[in-house]
């Protein structure tokens, strides 16, 4: 998941007051496509500026939308933006999503069209718990995980809103991993709908709830893997994700691969002959064609591959043309450790309490 630093307050949100609605999010799913192919039982389109019907179906049908003369056209009618609903989900390709999907023109690539997924939270966090955490593990691990999704999609919606941007997430890791309906199972509904409208606050502001696979052993503050100072992601010793594969890790790269993938991200000048970085040291050593230099390990990473370099935690020691790497944890390692909250989870530890360890002073609230 992606990492945003000095969102906004979220005051409004957790002060004492009537009881607040649920509310929706806008889950960015495709774009720049020429065309896109809906289906299911009960196929609605409609035209989302004027609210005329373009088509319908009381059976399950299917139809392409694809975009013609800086119109989108469906069963030959046209719009410039549309609403797809069916009546138990819409398909979109090998997807199926609960909620509304909206089509519409990418503005600035008049010939290529988007999709978005407009669902209420607690429906989408019941695509985001089972695809970021495995289904079968202990219900406190999934009720964490799905505590802090809400807490994290309401923060990005309130900034990208003000923003004025036109979605609120995507559905990758560089926000949440959203699937959809493929992920739902009974343990899932049962840990959104117990954890119903609960979030982790800090000071009446909502957290930036961030977390990641496995930290190795310790979390490391947002200074440290980001740059910026949040006082509630701070280091913290965990000894429960030991049994993750990838608490600790080893991976052997040849050095013509790594070189080529140095330059193609323009952080080497010619050949690569070298690469080393100690255990604990801040930077990654490195000889090229005009030297030594000194790299960022979380551009290495970036660079070499997030499914090569599990994090940015490691070190490399060069043997002949291969580069020997010695890593722990998965993921950038601030805040909640996924498989530190499972093996919490086992040990029988409450949800609450994985997440106010994890979150250091923060507390979980109820606002809705």
């Amino acid at each position: 998941m992606r990492w945003f630093f000095g969102g906004l307050c979220a005051l409004a949100l957790l002060v004492p007051g009537p009881a607040r609605a649920e509310e929706d999010v806008r889950i960015s799913l495709l774009s720049r496509r020429a065309a896109v192919t809906v289906s299911g039982p009960g196929l609605t389109v409609l035209d989302a500026e004027v609210g005329d019907r373009l088509f319908f179906s009381a059976a399950t049908a299917k139809k392409r939308v694809r975009v013609k003369e800086g119109y989108l056209v469906v069963a030959d009618r046209r719009a410039k933006r549309i609403l797809v609903e069916a009546k138990d989900a819409v398909h979109l390709g090998k997807g199926v999503y609960y909620g509304r999907l909206e089509i519409g023109i990418e503005p600035d690539h008049p010939d290529k069209l988007y999709v978005l997924n407009r669902l209420p939270i607690e429906t989408y966090l019941l695509g985001i718990v089972g695809s970021e955490m495995n289904p079968s593990w202990p219900i406190e691990a999934l009720k964490a995980q799905a505590v802090a999704a809400r807490s994290y999609a309401m923060q990005r919606r309130m900034m990208m809103r003000a923003a004025n941007r036109p979605y609120d997430l995507a559905d990758s890791v560089l926000s949440q991993v959203y699937k959809g309906a493929e992920r739902i199972r009974p343990s899932v509904i049962r840990a959104v709908t117990e954890t119903r409208g609960e979030v982790i606050a800090y000071r009446h502001g909502l957290v930036e709830a961030l977390f990641h696979s496995t930290c190795g052993g310790r979390t490391v503050s947002a200074r440290s893997a980001f740059g910026n100072h949040v006082p509630y992601l701070k280091p913290k010793k965990c000894k429960w994700c030991r049994e993750s594969h990838r608490h600790r890790w080893k991976v052997n790269v040849p050095v013509d691969e790594l070189s080529g993938r140095l330059s193609r991200a323009k952080l080497i000048r010619g050949s690569l002959s070298r690469l080393e970085r100690d255990e604990g040291v801040e930077y990654v050593s490195v000889r090229d064609g005009r030297g030594s230099r000194r790299l960022d390990p979380r551009k290495v990473r970036k660079a070499v591959g997030f499914s090569k370099l599990y994090s940015a935690r490691f070190s490399a020691k060069t043997r002949g043309r291969q580069v020997e790497i010695e890593g722990r944890g998965f993921g950038h390692g601030v805040g909640m450790c996924q498989w530190g909250a499972r093996g919490m989870a086992a040990q029988g530890k409450t949800y609450e309490q994985i997440l106010e360890y994890y979150y250091d002073g923060a507390r979980v609230q109820k606002i809705y």
